[in-house]
């Protein structure tokens, strides 16, 4: 784990997003996509960010770096609250944040060298000057970073794999030697095959630059192999975060536990014996939350309380907090196995 050194602080974030219908353009509600989320993220740090489709994961990385602009709470990074700040202050800011987006393929442009693409952000913040040597080396530079052949420079995005243009994109979010990248699932448009590689590179960066991570995936798995601490959202809210192997040693809610059990085994005498916690119905809608906790509709031990009570994001113990009215504050104990578990391959 890096020295702990808080890099980004967040506190109690929201964005809501206003539904918009009828033939006025009247505002019918909003959509809770991040709902009074608090973490921090320490420098040189990975922190792992999981849950289903459609839980804020994304909304909440765009919100941090405010390409979504937050409906409520603070976000301070190196101290400084970057909610409070105007546009120009904010622009000094954003060297030190970058972001590397899911989609290889749509987030290139297709008419730019990848000179131009990994060297744009420098002449924007004017550091360097268009078609000077001193770009032309820093591109190369870059790309060398990154595994990639400096001669590259002068090809175009639809000449490269999936995998090739992923890292001209990682080389173009390291251009401007940042302290934090939101990673917005940057593997899940990858082959399997290539998945790996990628993860591999962005470890090796990290040690080089000691640069933190907020890495947002579906594949649990990998978010375990990259990541120092993990945390689990569930539409708009935090449910838990621990340190990696605790996350999954020990998950206190039940919503991780269902998580954790769906992450498969390579031992196939193993896996036959585990126990699987499958989740019945579907996510309620962010535009109309239930009461108290919003996983109150899905979860097989709701008691009344957490229909009606919303639950604290409390430390159970050092380090492991959870939003759960059953966890043992006291005792740090795990919640109560399901009472229905669901054998694999049942």
């Amino acid at each position: 784990m890096p020295e702990q050194e808080t890099l980004l602080q967040i506190v109690n974030l929201k964005k809501h997003f206003p539904i918009v219908g009828g033939l006025l353009g009247r505002t019918a509600g909003v959509v809770k996509a991040v709902d009074g989320i608090s973490f921090d993220i320490q420098r040189g740090e990975t922190l792992g960010m999981v849950g289903e489709s459609g839980c804020g994961k994304s909304t909440a990385g765009r919100a941090i770096l405010h390409l979504h602009k937050p409906t409520g709470g603070q976000v301070f990074f190196e101290g400084n609250d970057l909610t409070q700040m105007n546009a120009e202050a904010l622009r000094a800011l954003r060297p030190k944040m970058q972001m590397i987006f899911q989609d290889p393929y749509a987030t290139l442009n297709p008419r730019h060298s990848v000179k131009k693409i990994v060297g744009e952000p420098l002449i924007i913040h004017g550091l360097m000057k268009k078609g000077s040597p001193q770009l032309k080396e820093r591109v190369a530079e870059l790309l060398e970073l990154v595994g990639m052949d400096p001669a590259y420079m002068r090809r175009f995005p639809h000449e490269f794999s999936g995998g090739q243009r992923q890292r001209i994109g990682i080389a173009r979010a390291l251009s401007l030697n940042p302290d934090f990248i939101v990673c917005d699932e940057p593997i899940s448009a990858l082959d399997v095959s290539i998945q790996a590689q990628v993860v591999n590179l962005m470890q090796d960066l990290q040690e080089k630059l000691g640069v933190a991570y907020l890495f947002i995936a579906h594949d649990l798995s990998m978010v375990k192999h990259i990541s120092h601490r993990i945390v689990v959202m569930y539409l708009g809210k935090v449910m838990e975060l621990a340190e990696r192997n605790d996350l999954f040693d020990n998950p206190l809610h039940p919503y991780t536990q269902s998580l954790n059990s769906a992450v498969p085994v390579p031992n196939p005498k193993v896996e036959r014996k585990r126990k699987r916690f499958i989740l019945e119905g579907d996510p309620p809608s962010p535009a109309n939350p239930p009461s108290g906790c919003v996983f109150h509709t899905r979860c097989p031990l709701t008691v009344e309380e957490c229909i009606k009570v919303t639950p604290d994001f409390q430390e159970i113990y050092p380090g492991h907090f959870v939003a759960c009215h059953l966890a043992n504050q006291k005792g740090g104990s795990k919640i109560p196995e399901r009472a229905n578990p669901v054998m694999a391959g049942t």
